[in-house]
């Protein structure tokens, strides 16, 4: 996920329809989309999955599936489970089938689970990407048995994060004419809901809300924007697009917070990774060059990882995250 940052376009993608998007992400996969998630962001959702009162076996759902990648993590979680996963790129179904046998993937028009319902269904990263919410909730919906669960994971635009508050010191920030986004959103990100429009949604279809979980508060929003490129970091703190002289101050600021710690994260992030990309003696002379920064720039490293995941289990519970996990449930 957090390598995509680098390559960011800053902007939009115009997609008028199915075909568009099918076209947009076949490409994407292609190129290796989202082939790795950070370790961290995968025992998340494993330990979320797993802390569900859900029974031992059933039907389990990845919507959006991408490569595969969560929809392994589902049946890390429920080994017993059925586990299938669908999406609208042919290119990420194949691979996801190459690389996880075990699971069931198919394209979401293909009737997959062949009008059994699944017991649970999980989107990841999944509705910022889509062109109709409503559409996909009932899309969704269909999918689900009259009982059900269901896990969304995806961007959350609740007031007070640290990345709210950031694009809040610009004229141009937050898009409310394309459902709240974020100035620094991927290009493929169409919208940030918020829990309360989620909420409604689900309502919709007669789920209601057990619990919901945010991430990324503080500490780790300034961990990932820290992993972006100079670039990025330059365009999200632009403070010629400020909304005053204050906030033109407080970009500032960022900024060089910002491309400092990015400095300092550099050594031990290059360093590691290129272990698994050179030959023995080049990372040796690779090493030697970056050695004397190396430990400071890894403690940074490791200091972050760790404010990051104390944030997660101390304030999972409060609204101002800029990642939101819904749990929803319907009885009937």
């Amino acid at each position: 996920m957090f390598d995509e940052v680098a390559a960011r376009g800053w902007g939009i993608v115009n997609l008028m329809n199915k075909r568009d998007a099918v076209r947009f992400y076949d490409d994407r996969y292609a190129q290796g989309y989202m082939e790795e998630w950070p370790l961290e962001e995968k025992q998340r959702v494993l330990d979320v999955i797993k802390s569900l009162d859900l029974p031992e076996t059933g039907m389990a759902l990845d919507f959006g599936c991408g490569n595969g990648f969560f929809t392994d993590v589902i049946k890390q979680a429920l080994p017993q489970w059925d586990v299938y996963g669908v999406d609208i790129s042919p290119i990420a179904v194949n691979k996801a089938r190459t690389k996880y046998p075990h699971c069931s993937f198919s394209l979401v028009s293909h009737g997959l689970l062949d009008k059994k319902g699944c017991d649970f269904l999980l989107t990841h990263h999944v509705l910022e990407h889509v062109l109709d919410v409503a559409e996909s909730w009932r899309v969704i919906n269909s999918y689900g048995k009259s009982r059900m669960s269901i896990l969304h994971i995806l961007p959350c635009g609740n007031k007070g994060s640290f990345e709210y508050n950031l694009c809040a010191l610009r004229v141009d920030g937050i898009d409310k004419e394309q459902g709240g986004r974020f100035v620094f959103e991927d290009n493929g990100h169409l919208r940030r809901l918020t829990a309360e429009q989620m909420n409604d949604f689900a309502a919709s279809h007669g789920f209601k809300l057990v619990f919901d979980l945010y991430n990324y508060q503080f500490f780790g929003a300034i961990d990932w924007i820290s992993l972006g490129s100079f670039l990025s970091i330059i365009e999200m703190t632009d403070f010629r697009k400020s909304k005053d002289g204050i906030s033109a101050l407080k970009l500032m600021c960022l900024r060089g917070f910002f491309l400092l710690l990015k400095c300092m994260r550099v050594p031990a992030n290059a360093i590691d990774y290129k272990r698994t990309m050179m030959n023995r003696y080049k990372y040796y002379l690779f090493f030697m060059m970056l050695f004397v920064f190396y430990p400071i720039s890894k403690l940074t490293n490791v200091c972050l990882r760790h404010l990051t995941a104390a944030e997660w289990k101390r304030n999972n519970h409060r609204k101002n995250g800029s990642e939101m996990y819904l749990y929803y449930t319907r009885c009937a």
